[in-house]
């Protein structure tokens, strides 16, 4: 049976060991939509209904190494878990660890770590709190918003065209390697869809982006694997898109340099292939889906696949010849 937890006084145990631990088992528990509960002093108040299973939630004072390195008082999951809501935890003044604490940033990763902006702190209570979008950490604790080897500070997924893209930024990077992104349909099992380079050091703001071109349906999710030189990782917040079978029709790999195939859910009537003034290269009647054709011979530029299918649905998709 499933254990519920409706609602626990806030306030914090001096007493408390510094290695405290909370258990749930295979049975989960579970914490309903926009209820605050209170775990060894963390608080957890989840926008949509959460489940903790199989976990164990252990507290150490050993800080996150950074410059300057996090409060010592770190909360770890056994494994990384999806939580979207607010989430806050107390601590000691003692634990600050030299960490000014007026300017802490509720800070939240796996291996390695990602700050969040605009965190509440009660200075009176020692208390930090932040609201956080669907993220995946394993990991919870509190240190200066540039006290990270990577700190991110936008991250979104638009359509455009036949491709979903994710655009991202960070404002400073030490010691970055890679980002590699991962796709799911379900939030929980991941896939990686393939990788961009870093900027290993910087100071700046730097912008990235990857095009998902595949043939997809539905909701999708995607978030980003920020992995260090020294191969230390950790996840951004998920972001997803709602994409509807009627008006994803796809044709990839986009830029082509020899076969393009054109993917839909819904039966073909036609694929016409055009140059940008419009002349002719290629007229298919009843394609099959998935059916691929060459462009080996074509000259490099740009060309118009304009995809009819049987019900009278009609898209054109800009693609490059390379």
């Amino acid at each position: 049976m499933k254990r519920y937890l409706l609602f626990c006084q806030l306030a914090l145990l001096p007493t408390m060991a510094a290695h405290a631990q909370f258990t749930a088992g295979t049975d989960g528990f579970f914490i309903a939509q926009n209820t605050q509960v209170f775990i060894d002093s963390l608080t957890l108040k989840p926008s949509v209904d959460f489940s903790i299973t199989s976990q164990t939630l252990t507290i150490t004072p050993t800080p996150i190494p950074g410059t300057p390195p996090s409060i010592a008082r770190v909360y770890n999951f056994t494994t990384p878990v999806n939580f979207v809501g607010v989430a806050g935890f107390f601590y000691r003044a003692s634990e600050l660890n030299g960490n000014t604490e007026s300017t802490l940033q509720l800070t939240h990763g796996n291996a390695t770590f990602v700050s969040t902006t605009g965190s509440s702190i009660n200075l009176v209570q020692h208390y930090i709190s932040n609201t956080l979008p669907l993220t995946n950490f394993t990991s919870l604790t509190a240190a200066q918003e540039n006290a990270l080897p990577v700190t991110l500070v936008n991250f979104a997924v638009k359509r455009v065209e036949n491709a979903t893209v994710l655009y991202w930024q960070t404002s400073e990077e030490r010691d970055s390697d890679h980002f590699e992104i991962q796709q799911s349909e379900d939030a929980r099992k991941w896939t990686a869809l393939g990788t961009v380079n870093a900027a290993k050091e910087s100071a700046i703001t730097r912008e990235y982006s990857f095009p998902d071109r595949a043939e997809r349906y539905g909701t999708q999710y995607y978030r980003l694997k920020m992995v260090d030189i020294d191969g230390s990782y950790a996840y951004s917040t998920i972001e997803s898109i709602r994409l509807e079978s009627g008006g994803l029709i796809s044709a990839y790999p986009n830029p082509v340099a020899d076969k393009l195939l054109i993917g839909s859910r819904e039966a073909l009537a036609s694929v016409k292939v055009t140059d940008l003034s419009g002349r002719s290269f290629l007229e298919l009647s009843k394609p099959k889906a998935g059916q691929e054709f060459s462009l080996k011979s074509y000259p490099a530029g740009t060309y118009l696949v304009k995809v009819e299918t049987t019900n009278g649905k009609t898209q054109v998709i800009k693609i490059v010849k390379q």
